[in-house]
């Protein structure tokens, strides 16, 4: 071998014990700040059983529900277990969430760092991992990228290996950003939907991601598909009188 492919193989061999001490770091930061934590989840009803056991059974796990039924909690409480206690393949949590920006902006346009821009989008997701391990404990593995927020925009080429996807608001997500999402998952990895159809509030004449995903994709055997009701509502108990209401006016309005 001329020292051309010597010096090569020495650059190679390099690159892969980075990269194999930088995983080993990884799982070690997240083992530390996890050492005073156990996770227990605790599901308040049969159905958000079938969500625990989706998200661990499947690869891409369909979540819908009506506000209240626990979709985002269970999913981010789920996520940090898987985290923890299969940290040989799970290396991060990646979070995605359709924004709203007013007219002919972008978020690139927004004042601030990326997670400045994103922060009031995500923190519903932040809210809930603060509930389930402490504020702490989320400063960190955000700040060690265990945690990390991933706009749509900057999905297209990304392949996301080991990781566990949660995209929320799928409702209001295209068709072609559902190509673009979905077809991220890589190696080791597991995608997590969650939604709402009756909160669709754009492109009303076409169908959304969730629609799409709950008519064509949920016969695929490493698909699951969970559907909470109102009877799984585990907020103020005013949230399923108030829910029955507004029901009620969509049908008078023939929505």
């Amino acid at each position: 071998m001329g020292n051309k492919g010597k010096t090569s193989k020495y650059f190679n061999d390099l690159e892969k014990d980075i990269n194999e001490w930088s995983d080993d770091r990884r799982s070690e930061n997240i083992k530390s700040t996890y050492m005073k934590y156990s996770i227990n989840i605790k599901c308040k009803s049969q159905t958000q059983k079938e969500v625990i056991k989706s998200i661990t059974n499947k690869d891409i796990s369909i979540i819908v529900g009506p506000p209240g039924t626990g979709k985002t909690y269970l999913s981010c409480a789920k996520a940090l277990k898987l985290i923890k206690d299969e940290s040989d393949r799970f290396k991060e949590i990646v979070l995605i969430k359709s924004v709203n920006v007013p007219k002919d902006e972008e978020i690139g346009y927004l004042k601030g760092s990326l997670d400045e821009k994103m922060a009031m989008y995500m923190y519903p997701f932040i809210s809930n991992f603060e509930k389930i391990v402490g504020k702490e404990s989320v400063e960190e593995l955000r700040k060690n990228e265990v945690i990390r927020i991933l706009p749509i925009k900057f999905a297209l080429g990304v392949t996301l290996d080991n990781s566990i996807i949660i995209i929320d608001e799928a409702q209001q997500i295209s068709k072609d950003n559902l190509r673009t999402l979905i077809t991220r998952i890589g190696e080791g990895s597991k995608i997590i939907f969650l939604g709402d159809i009756k909160q669709k509030s754009v492109n009303k004449r076409k169908k959304s991601a969730l629609e799409i995903l709950m008519e064509y994709f949920s016969e695929i055997e490493e698909i699951g598909v969970v559907e909470l009701s109102e009877s799984d509502v585990v907020r103020h108990p005013i949230i399923k009188k108030l829910l029955k209401i507004f029901d009620q006016i969509e049908e008078d309005e023939g929505c």
